[in-house]
């Protein structure tokens, strides 16, 4: 309708500032911006350096040749739109309001105005999960061509299509019954996996050098926290209840799993140790880098753990368990503490999580407006250089 119109308006005048401040293709940028301008001139050669396929390049190739940024102002009113029909399916509380939400999640809108994939994974995600069997595994397909991790998420729709259509009374029988609803899932399933056995056993594409897998149960608890922070307005009503069960006798061997993993299954990636243009790099500066405070922060990992349970209540267990997995696989392996991960199962969750009052909704939206606003304003008004790379402006983001 025409709230859509507006954001994309809304979108496109921000991305024309992001041009006028930084005209030249910034950071992640130099790689998408470069392949689809090959794709532009009929060059199909692969950039090595890309490590995710190119859906994004091959549809910014018609029409965005050159104003590669504004591709993202035409996809955001869509995305607007699959987020309220996305939404619809679980509940009817604040539909549009946190939909809206939703999308100016303060790291999704930033990498937005640039070049980025983001917006079109989520857009084909979300619109998979909102489809009927066939035509979503189709959009789980596409969604692939721009990010792989996106297969967790197709493994999430399976699964729960598959386990939701058990009947306790014939368990093989029903089981058997809905084998042709996920027989392209499984069909999707089988050529990832054969991808993957003939990428050397990686999901990277190109340069894997830099994301190999590792066991990091921390980015999962960091999900939980960057999560809760988010969504505060909506916790403020339910403290009494979310801290007696955080902190609760039965609570403790959970908080112990908590430290250990917050101890022992934390990465330092060379990225996050060296730049300085990323939020997680004081993080890590400020927080991580002390055992104590780590000890610390196991107290607000534990908060948030228990604040997402009781949010999540009306949801079936077996489809939090599945949607804890799915993120799991996602997060856990990934070396890099990296904002941008956590957008995806950010927005699901968000979605599919009713909210109570309208008060706090507005309140969320605003919250996330302020803070998107800060770090934009720092990305286009306070670049530096390195002295390593003088006359290079750097810019600070998530």
């Amino acid at each position: 309708g025409p709230l859509s119109i507006v954001i994309g308006a809304v979108h496109a005048c921000l991305v024309s500032i992001v041009y006028k401040v930084v005209p030249d293709a910034y950071m992640d940028e130099i790689f998408h911006i470069g392949q689809t301008r090959r794709y532009c001139q009929g060059n199909y050669t692969w950039d090595p350096m890309i490590t995710t396929p190119p859906g994004l390049y091959i549809l910014a190739v018609p029409l965005f040749c050159g104003m590669e940024r504004y591709l993202n102002s035409l996809l955001y009113p869509l995305l607007f739109l699959v987020s309220i029909r996305f939404r619809s399916g679980f509940t009817g509380t604040w539909i549009g309001l946190s939909s809206l939400s939703a999308i100016c999640l303060p790291v999704l809108l930033h990498s937005s105005l640039l070049f980025y994939t983001d917006p079109l994974s989520l857009l084909l995600t979300l619109f998979a999960f909102s489809l009927p069997p066939f035509p979503s595994s189709i959009f789980f397909l596409l969604s692939l061509t721009v990010r792989q991790t996106n297969i967790a998420w197709a493994f999430l729709y399976a699964s729960s299509l598959l386990i939701s259509s058990i009947r306790p009374s014939s368990i093989i029988r029903s089981s058997l019954y809905s084998i042709p609803s996920i027989f392209p899932f499984i069909i999707i399933g089988l050529s990832f996996i054969s991808f993957v056995y003939f990428n050397n056993g990686s999901i990277v594409l190109g340069d894997a050098s830099a994301h190999q897998p590792v066991l990091h149960i921390s980015q999962l608890l960091f999900f939980f926290l960057f999560y809760c922070l988010h969504i505060w307005p909506h916790l403020i009503p339910r403290v009494s209840s979310i801290v007696y069960h955080s902190f609760r006798p039965s609570s403790i061997p959970l908080l112990c799993m908590v430290f250990i993993s917050l101890h022992f299954f934390i990465y330092k990636h060379i990225y996050l140790l060296s730049d300085n243009r990323h939020i997680p790099f004081y993080i890590n500066r400020y927080f991580l880098s002390s055992p104590f405070i780590r000890l610390l922060l196991s107290l607000p990992v534990m908060i948030s753990i228990s604040s997402l349970s009781l949010l999540s209540s009306s949801s079936p267990r077996f489809i939090r368990l599945l949607f804890l997995l799915s993120t799991a696989i996602i997060l856990i392996p990934a070396h890099l503490i990296e904002f941008r991960y956590f957008i995806t199962p950010f927005v699901i969750l968000r979605l599919s999580t009713p909210t109570s009052s309208l008060f706090s909704s507005i309140l969320e939206f605003s919250s996330n407006i302020i803070v998107f606003s800060f770090v934009f304003l720092l990305f286009l008004f306070k670049p530096y250089e390195w002295s390593h790379e003088p006359g290079v402006l750097q810019r600070f983001m998530w």
